[in-house]
């Protein structure tokens, strides 16, 4: 058993947008964390047992088993999408595995939601800088057209 059965690689395709990019990256780590409560959540459930507490010990271990399937999870639907250019459905994976992240572990849970968040900027629209056309001008008019003569002034009656 290889770690890359667990984890995906760091880096994705080259040509992911800048915003996914980095979305992938803070999911890789949320994933590197996990793999490490993980195992030290097996750990203390296998301590736990020998030790004859076994409520904690089972609680740890279905968290470290949890963790796992998190982990294999998130490989197989986030990772494999994002870099087939799916990101809607990496997203919606993305969600459904950061709040079951939460349930076993908070910090995990917490950067892949950073992740989502991030990844999140690829659906906004992508708005250009409006460019004002020259201003065309207007020609002179030649000469102003004369007044009226002024009206005479009225004696009273």
């Amino acid at each position: 058993m290889d770690l890359s059965d667990f984890l995906a690689s760091e880096n994705g395709p080259a040509w992911l947008p800048a915003s996914v990019a980095e979305a992938r990256k803070l999911v890789y780590i949320g994933q590197l964390f996990a793999l490490i409560f993980s195992a030290i959540a097996l750990l203390a459930g296998i301590i736990a047992i020998i030790s004859g507490e076994f409520g904690g010990g089972i609680y740890s271990l279905v968290a470290a088993g949890l963790g796992v399937v998190v982990l294999l999870m998130v490989k197989g639907n986030v990772f494999a999408n994002l870099d087939q250019g799916r990101f809607k459905q990496a997203s919606d994976a993305l969600l459904v595995w950061t709040i079951v992240g939460f349930f076993v572990y908070i910090i995990p849970g917490l950067i892949m939601l950073f992740g989502f968040l991030k990844l999140q900027e690829i659906f906004q629209p992508q708005y250009q800088q409006y460019q004002a056309q020259p201003a065309q001008s207007v020609p002179a008019p030649e000469q102003p057209a004369p007044l009226p003569p002024p009206l005479a002034p009225q004696p009273p009656p």
